[in-house]
């Protein structure tokens, strides 16, 4: 049998089925917090009087193992066990054992106060039955369970003896604390809700809660439950991949059980899901490129499962249906506050539902056209991706944080004669968006936006100057060569970021060994220097007058002293460059930089070109120095980034 992956109500769970927890898990350690959190939670669900009929509270999933081989039900559970389990049916829980406990205690608490017997329980509430829990090596666990009540609990010698056994120690504390909390905070936000504070109706709130299936108007808790076959590898493994992270039950995990599941296809093509399940491993295999992913997300993002993107995207793009494009932004933000809440797996549950309870000669046509919209999704990625100049565009987008489901629904809009131009001009505009914040002198054609408390802005500016040198370069060629592409996975990978030009400061050189070694290295550097001002500079060294030694060399290489630090900390002294490199060379001169890049550039390592340009003097017309960085050349440097830059740029009136 395949892995199933199913949405289960509590109340379908209380049917009299049992649960075994193995020995390699730990035993029931839930905490006071844990346990009032989990009431808290489900309390506010059921008295919301806003939530939608058939709305549902969902607990993370449940990750169990069937067991139908009858000698090792007799094994597991007994002999004298063996008809009953047989007949309710045996599931070994491999991740999910704190929270199926936890409700049973909860479930157990309120039929001690609704005064509610196994048989009027099952006769009165369509054939409820609690189900049964075993621990492989707390021995009497299942006993103990369901032996619980408020007056054994409650006994003085009882939690000193159950000390003894530490589960049972705390198994019999969280059920003490559900009553305490449903006395007190219960109490509280029941009041809260205009409901009085009745200690009886909160009770029955909850109970209603519980028992409710997935048919039930008035809401149920529900839970994911993922059943691995039972001809998989040992549990125990399962338990150690999810438990040391190799493996998440993301969203793309589930999914692809829905997509895979094992049916009567009925008239449909089985064979095609084997090429499904060909094609996903392709697409995953294909997002794990770095060079793939980071032009769809910005740096430092990941996902576990990868293909979590496209789905997440789909999902975002039904939402989006019939809602006008200025609108987006405002409703993509409701849609994230959805994706971002776990409990509410609204993904996984949005493809659940779209192949829930179709017959077998439709579900074949609904699995297919779901996954169409996949493969559509991903060709149309993969399309932008070998185009250089789109590619380029989006990826700047993505590092400026646009929501690629704008992007996308703009392209799938737009009209049949619309040209890869038109979207090339989108893509620009919506550049100009994200630095519309930018602070222009138009009579100087400069940029003032300072670095302090503006550094995105300014990194997306520099971006994009890098950027548009290479589109520069693209709009030369028709060929769809990848030499003008942007390495964005370098630059989440070498963790790039802004770099002061002339990021000279005194104060920055507080040790004296740092002043020496930055003494020694401007000797080096400065090739010009003559033999009467190296011997200067020496007998300051030895008079360990540093200040002196330092200030006649910056003025040996031209970098001028008097310049401010407000024109320092301007884009025309700002470039982006690699956290390695930064840190060979920090606090040193130009001519030091330059050298440093230079060899760095030699060994491989990539520098963007707009950097390159600085460290080799491009805006230099005259070419007279090429190891100083003036004011002069911020200025001029500062003038080229506007010149490049005006498509991008706010519009005088605008800015």
């Amino acid at each position: 049998m395949d892995n199933l992956i199913e949405q289960f109500a509590i109340g379908e769970l209380l049917d009299g089925r049992y649960f075994y927890i193995p020995a390699y898990q730990r035993g029931y350690r839930w905490t006071e917090k844990q346990v009032g959190d989990l009431l808290r939670d489900l309390l506010c669900f059921a008295l919301n009087d806003q939530k939608k009929d058939f709305d549902f509270y969902c607990l993370q999933p449940i990750i169990a193992r069937a067991i139908t081989d009858e000698q090792k039900v007799a094994e597991l559970f007994g002999e004298e066990l063996k008809a009953s389990v047989i007949e309710k049916g045996a599931w070994e829980i491999i991740d999910g054992q704190q929270r199926l406990t936890t409700i049973f205690l909860i479930y157990r608490y309120l039929l001690k106060k609704l005064n509610l017997d196994a048989e009027t329980l099952k006769q009165d509430y369509d054939g409820r039955e609690e189900y049964h829990i075993c621990y492989a090596t707390r021995k009497g666990s299942a006993s103990f369970l369901e032996n619980l009540s408020l007056d054994s609990i409650r006994a003085e010698d009882s939690t000193d003896a159950d000390k003894d056994n530490i589960d049972f120690f705390h198994m019999g504390q969280a059920f003490k604390f559900v009553e305490s909390w449903i006395e007190t905070d219960g109490k509280e936000i029941n009041k809260r809700h205009g409901l009085g504070g009745s200690l009886p109706a909160i009770r029955s709130a909850l109970f209603e809660l519980l028992n409710g299936d997935r048919s039930n108007k008035r809401g149920s808790v529900q839970v994911l439950w993922y059943q691995i076959s039972e001809e998989s590898q040992s549990s125990i493994k399962e338990f150690q991949k999810i438990n040391t992270g190799k493996i998440k039950l993301t969203d793309a995990e589930l999914i692809k059980g829905l997509f895979l599941m094992n049916r009567d296809y009925g008239k449909g093509d089985s064979a095609y899901i084997s090429e499904l399940a060909l094609d996903w491993e392709f697409i995953e295999n294909t997002l794990h490129k770095d060079s793939f992913w980071y032009f769809l997300q910005m740096r430092g993002s990941d996902m576990p499962n990868r293909i979590d993107l496209l789905f997440n995207l789909l999902y975002k793009m039904s939402r989006m249906k019939d809602v006008p494009e200025e609108d987006w932004p405002t409703k993509l933000q409701d849609v994230d506050v959805d994706l971002n809440d776990p409990s509410k797996s609204v993904i996984f549950r949005f493809y659940y539902d779209r192949f829930d309870g179709i017959d077998k000669d439709h579900i074949f046509d609904a699995v297919k056209a779901a996954w169409e919209e996949v493969m559509s999704l991903f060709r149309m990625l993969d399309d932008w991706y070998a185009t250089p100049m789109l590619y380029n565009y989006i990826g700047l987008l993505s590092q400026c944080g646009e929501d690629l489901t704008c992007i996308i629904l703009h392209y799938m809009n737009m009209p049949e004669d619309s040209t890869r131009s038109d979207f090339s001009d989108y893509l620009v505009g919506r550049i100009r968006q994200h630095l519309s914040g930018t602070e222009i002198d138009y009579g100087n054609n400069t940029i003032l936006t300072p670095y302090k408390n503006h550094h995105d802005l300014i990194f997306n500016i520099l971006l994009t100057l890098n950027i548009h040198i290479l589109n520069l370069q693209n709009s030369k060629f028709e060929s769809e060569s990848n030499i003008y592409k942007f390495p964005f996975d370098v630059l989440n990978e070498q963790g790039w970021d802004i770099e002061h030009i002339d990021s000279f400061h005194t104060n920055a050189l507080k040790k004296d060994d740092k002043k020496i070694e930055w003494i020694d290295t401007a000797l080096a550097d400065l090739s010009g220097l003559s033999d009467e001002d190296r011997q200067k500079v020496s007998s300051w060294k030895e008079a360990k007058k540093y200040a002196e030694a330092i200030s006649f060399l910056k003025e040996k290489a031209g970098e001028e002293s008097d310049v401010s630090d407000e024109v320092k900390n301007r884009i025309g002294n700002l470039t982006l460059l690699d956290s390695s490199t930064n840190r060979s060379y920090g606090n040193s001169l130009f001519c030091t930089k330059r050298r440093v890049i230079i060899e760095r550039m030699q060994k491989g390592v990539f520098v963007p070109f707009g950097t390159q340009y600085i460290f080799y003097k491009f805006f230099d017309k005259t070419g007279t120095n090429r190891s100083q960085w003036t004011q002069d050349d911020m200025s001029k440097y500062q003038n080229y980034i506007f010149e490049m830059l005006r498509d991008y740029l706010p519009k005088e009136g605008n800015n």
